[in-house]
């Protein structure tokens, strides 16, 4: 019968630093811990696999068994599993770093300028167009003041209110001196808004309804 307390407990005194008198007595632990130290050498090499190299695997096996004679299929098992996991760590990581975020983010509120030919700070001016961008289940209302001017419900397409491949672009232009409030509405309640700006915020509110909201003066 072949010892198995390498991989249940002696690997735990391997990794804190601490003796194991039993596996100096013991050959089947002493040979597992052979290997796993061999493993643990060639796992460096695991990286040519990365760049192409198709020898990487062979390369591997010859660290590993060396000069060594071969160790029960058992072990080698163990190790090909080890050393599959590893290699799925590496490409997992790989892929991870080599993967470029959206840069459409959405909810999202712009203001576009419009023609003026000159302009100081940064404030949106009359003329210049405000975007907001959502998703597919946004609706938006947009507020002039304290008025609600513009509503556009998720899917329900209109002239301000265009859909595109992931939900939908909402556009208006800024035509009064005033500070413009935007409410970008994640799963929108059944009934309509009232049309005034404190009113309808309290309804969302008051029904623990999720929203993204923001000011956009003009001057």
């Amino acid at each position: 019968m072949t010892c198995e307390r390498y991989w249940r407990d002696g690997i735990v005194l391997v990794e804190r630093g601490l003796d194991d008198p039993h596996r100096d007595g013991c050959e089947d632990c002493r040979r597992a811990h052979v290997s796993r130290q061999e493993l643990i050498e060639a796992l460096p090499l695991i990286g040519a696999g990365l760049t192409g190299d198709p020898d990487w695997q062979a390369k591997v096996w010859q660290r590993i068994d060396g000069e060594h004679a071969p160790a029960p299929s058992r072990w080698r098992w163990q190790l090909a599993g080890a050393l599959a996991a590893a290699c799925a760590v590496v490409l997992w990581i790989g892929v991870g770093r080599g993967r470029v975020p959206p840069s459409d983010v959405r909810p999202r509120t712009e203001v576009i300028p419009g023609d003026v030919a000159m302009r100081s700070g940064s404030n949106a001016v009359v003329g210049d167009r405000l975007r907001v961008t959502v998703g597919e289940v946004h609706d938006v209302w947009i507020y002039r003041g304290d008025q609600l001017v513009l509503q556009c419900r998720a899917r329900r397409p209109s002239a301000a209110c265009k859909p595109d491949a992931h939900g939908m672009i909402v556009e208006m232009v800024l035509s009064t001196p005033v500070t413009y409030h935007v409410f970008s509405i994640e799963a929108p309640p059944a009934t309509l808004p009232g049309g005034k700006l404190d009113e309808d915020r309290a309804a969302l509110e008051s029904a623990s309804i999720h929203y993204r909201y923001e000011n956009v003066p003009v001057r």
